[in-house]
């Protein structure tokens, strides 16, 4: 088969390292792979990988030049399937897909629309507009979740477009062993000049509106007056960066917490599982999640867990997790106290259970072979309409 996908960013990203993934594990498995996206550091991972990629950025809404590019790209290519990722690449491809008679065309919006942080005018606007185009056009729109796909439904999308299939981690790239866990650690806690024997709660992630950094920042100062075991250092390290970085410094001053809350900027992904090696607990208060991949990669690293209520992360996590009601600060300060509490007294590092939730349901191998599934499924369909 010919894929072809579609995406208009080409930062680090929960839904670039996806499409990462779907790019490697098609081209493992004898396809031909071709991704338009802006350029970038993962355009750079996609051509890497052995795909064919082209830097095209999507200028506007509904941008005409970039469709009518598209649709010749399509045709030129033989291109069997389009797939792509987030509202504005997806509704662009929808409609350069449709104008080439692209046999498949599968859509995906991450986090569903309806749950995104903007004003509420807007956000009825694009359900409206991309509930429209799936429902006409697309082949099959993805949900994460059966609960994201239940939130697909209430904007508008027919049952009878959705299909579910949950990420994958590559478990591969988290096996460390001890002495290199405790190597790791003392890189990343020497780096940012965090003691030995501090006890950290760690986060990883991009610094936007829906990741609720603001609000873990404000537990974990409630946390530190709390009348606890001062007798040991706590730290707040935030691996990531982004558009609210600054603002979320000026917080931790307002705050006093100078000193105690390192917030990192962007790093290579690379290093992320020295950040996971450094971390005593993990702590996830995302307000809106399509899926919440670093909290797979959390519970694999074993980490003990605090995470933000939101029904997507109860359906991910189980019982491996510590759950909070989402946005609230005072909650979240007395979940970490009990972790704290729970994890000083067990003195284990390693959740075995959590470990094997990830592998058995969570793994790199069904990820790409639920989707593999999924193109064959849509071709075969495909081909039996084109024989009517």
């Amino acid at each position: 088969m010919k894929i072809l996908y579609v995406l208009n960013s080409s930062k680090y990203g929960g839904m670039e390292w996806h499409v990462y993934d779907l790019v490697k594990g098609m081209i493992q498995k004898g396809h031909e792979v071709f991704v338009w996206c802006p350029g970038g550091v993962m355009s750079d991972a996609y051509s890497s990988l052995g795909a064919k990629t082209f830097n095209k950025e999507i200028l506007k809404d509904i941008d005409l030049k970039y469709i009518s590019e598209l649709s010749l790209f399509i045709k030129e290519n033989n291109i069997d399937i389009v797939h792509a990722h987030e509202l504005k690449a997806a509704s662009n491809a929808l409609l350069a897909g449709n104008k080439a008679k692209v046999k498949v065309l599968i859509t995906h919006t991450h986090t569903p629309i309806s749950e995104w942080k903007i004003p509420e005018f807007k956000k009825k606007i694009n359900e409206k507009v991309y509930s429209y185009l799936v429902n006409r056009y697309s082949s099959s729109e993805i949900a994460l979740t059966k609960s994201k796909k239940k939130a697909k439904m209430k904007e508008g999308i027919k049952e009878n477009k959705l299909t579910v299939i949950s990420n994958g981690i590559d478990t591969l790239k988290f096996n460390v062993s001890p002495n290199q866990r405790a190597d790791y650690a003392e890189e990343i806690r020497s780096k940012y000049n965090i003691p030995k024997t501090a006890f950290v709660f760690g986060n990883v992630g991009r610094l936007t509106e829906e990741k609720g950094i603001d609000v873990l920042i404000k537990a974990f100062s409630k946390f530190l007056k709390s009348d606890l075991f001062h007798q040991r250092d706590f730290y707040l390290l935030i691996a990531g960066g982004g558009k609210l970085e600054e603002s979320l410094k000026q917080l931790t001053q307002e705050l006093n917490l100078d000193g105690k809350v390192v917030i990192t900027g962007a790093f290579d992904d690379h290093d992320k599982v020295k950040y996971y090696c450094s971390f005593d607990a993990f702590v996830f208060p995302s307000l809106a999640e399509g899926f919440g991949i670093v909290l797979l990669e959390a519970l694999y690293m074993g980490l003990p867990t605090v995470c933000s209520n939101l029904e997507v992360l109860e359906e991910v996590g189980g019982d491996s997790v510590k759950y909070f009601e989402a946005g609230n600060d005072i909650l979240l300060s007395k979940a970490m106290i009990d972790e704290y509490e729970i994890s000083s007294k067990d003195g284990k590092s390693v959740s075995d259970r959590s470990k094997l939730r990830v592998e058995s349901l969570y793994s790199m191998e069904k990820f790409v072979s639920n989707y593999l599934n999924l193109y064959t499924k849509l071709m075969e369909e495909a081909a039996a309409k084109g024989k009517k």
